[in-house]
């Protein structure tokens, strides 16, 4: 069965997004735009988007380059090129520009997950002007000595090694605890979240699941390390509206404390409309948790009255 309509649109360098819309929507009320996560793709959201179509938003979501159908170089999955991560952002402010053009009346919401959330994150520094919402999803506060020393690891590898090998060491560094305190585990993805079926998608999927290059993980903790200055997060509208939505299970969020982190950074600047939902048992990906339906109400009432 086909996810969404799919159609690809050109980046500034010219290289070609993969991007689904879902607009089978009469009347509609506004635009959700997907950030999706690492070792990942649009597809997921499939059935959240079919949600908020029924709900009447219409939904884009693309593939970041190198992920899903947007493959870059020598169709190493994951693989995001030279200053990848600030190609993804910006890819994403074409895709936003390309929506408002083509919707000029309705209002533009970001729900960015895990991965796609630290794109958020600078997203909001640069362009919170030009939307109306943001989802910060299965995020965090991206500071600490684990961060630095995972930044330097990355930057000696990606200067001698090459850098579409699988970081198999960054890999294992920052994911194998993940899994420590899931009782009675099965697989090694099973800290997504507690629904096994969904699991067992994400373990089958080829497009999702794969070890990143170390040119992913390089370009990714180069990112963090931009995302925290007091100058640039000031450039943040303060009338922005964010929801920050985690689950108190979930690792990417220190099961609560990094999460809380992040809300306090934004709290601390003065956004006026900021929200923290932690849900109780959430692991990671909530929008495929056992109770996803009351995710994706929650979801859709805070956007309705952003």
């Amino acid at each position: 069965m086909e996810k969404g309509k799919g159609s690809f649109i050109k980046a500034n360098d010219g290289f070609k997004i993969f991007l689904r819309t879902w607009e089978n929507v009469r009347d509609p009320k506004g635009i959700v735009q997907i950030f999706h996560g690492m070792a990942e793709h649009s597809g997921r959201y499939d059935d959240f988007a079919n949600f908020l179509n029924s709900k009447k938003y219409i939904v884009y979501a693309n593939d970041h380059r190198g992920h899903g159908l947007s493959l870059i170089e020598n169709n190493v999955l994951g693989y995001v090129g030279k200053d990848g991560f600030n190609n993804i952002v910006m890819d994403e402010k074409i895709i936003s520009d390309f929506i408002k053009e083509k919707y000029k009346d309705l209002p533009l919401y970001i729900f960015a997950h895990s991965f796609g959330s630290f794109i958020g994150q600078e997203y909001i520094i640069r362009y919170s002007k030009d939307i109306d919402g943001m989802i910060l999803s299965g995020s965090a506060k991206q500071t600490g000595i684990e961060l630095k020393a995972g930044r330097m690891l990355a930057s000696v590898q990606y200067k001698y090694l090459d850098n579409k090998l699988p970081a198999k060491l960054l890999d294992k560094l920052s994911f194998s605890t993940y899994n420590s305190k899931v009782a009675d585990k099965k697989t090694k993805f099973d800290w997504l979240t507690s629904d096994a079926k969904e699991v067992d998608k994400y373990i089958n999927d080829s497009l999702s699941g794969y070890i990143s290059p170390i040119d992913f993980y390089y370009n990714m903790f180069k990112g963090f390390k931009e995302l925290y200055k007091r100058d640039r997060l000031a450039q943040i509208r303060k009338t922005l509206p964010i929801l920050i939505l985690s689950g108190d299970k979930d690792p990417v969020g220190k099961y609560g404390k990094s999460i809380t982190k992040l809300y306090n950074l934004y709290y601390n600047l003065n956004i006026e409309k900021l929200t923290l939902k932690l849900y109780p048992n959430g692991r990671h990906e909530l929008l495929n948790e056992i109770n996803k339906i009351e995710v994706y109400n929650y979801v859709y009432n805070w956007i309705k009255t952003a």
